[in-house]
């Protein structure tokens, strides 16, 4: 079986990166902690499987770190992003447990934090595969 290529690689995350935005556009959409749990606990397995998809032997962090050391750096950065969401979904799922009133505007405000930071790491993550699939062409 031949090795994948970079773009077959980019290619087949592609969905499970729309199923994420999906999943987070939910957990943006509640204005509440009401049915906050289960949400975050969904996000929190599909971040796992998809950060380990990415950062795998074979997966796309592998691709590009093929195209040399200079983009070794903003691979670095992108896999320690990985870490700090992951730790915050965790963090905030364990919080929505446990959610009393008068803490439940300091979550959602958590919350918006880490989906941000979602949404710039995918933005950054994106904009490099992108550049350096164009590079490969």
């Amino acid at each position: 079986m031949a090795t994948p290529t970079f773009k077959q690689v980019y290619d087949q995350l592609e969905e499970e990166h729309h199923d994420l935005m999906l999943l987070v556009e939910k957990v943006r959409g509640l204005h509440s902690t009401v049915g906050l749990t289960p949400l975050l606990d969904r996000l929190h397995t599909s971040l796992i499987k998809h950060f380990s998809h990415e950062q795998f032997p074979g997966g796309l962090y592998e691709r590009m770190g093929a195209h040399g050391p200079r983009y070794h750096e903003e691979l670095k950065i992108l896999v320690q992003d990985h870490c700090v969401i992951l730790s915050a979904v965790r963090a905030l799922l364990e919080r929505s447990r446990g959610a009393v009133r008068n803490d439940e505007a300091a979550l959602l405000d958590n919350l918006a934090e880490v989906l941000t930071h979602l949404h710039d790491h995918e933005q950054r993550e994106h904009a490099l595969a992108d550049k350096l699939m164009a590079r490969s062409e």
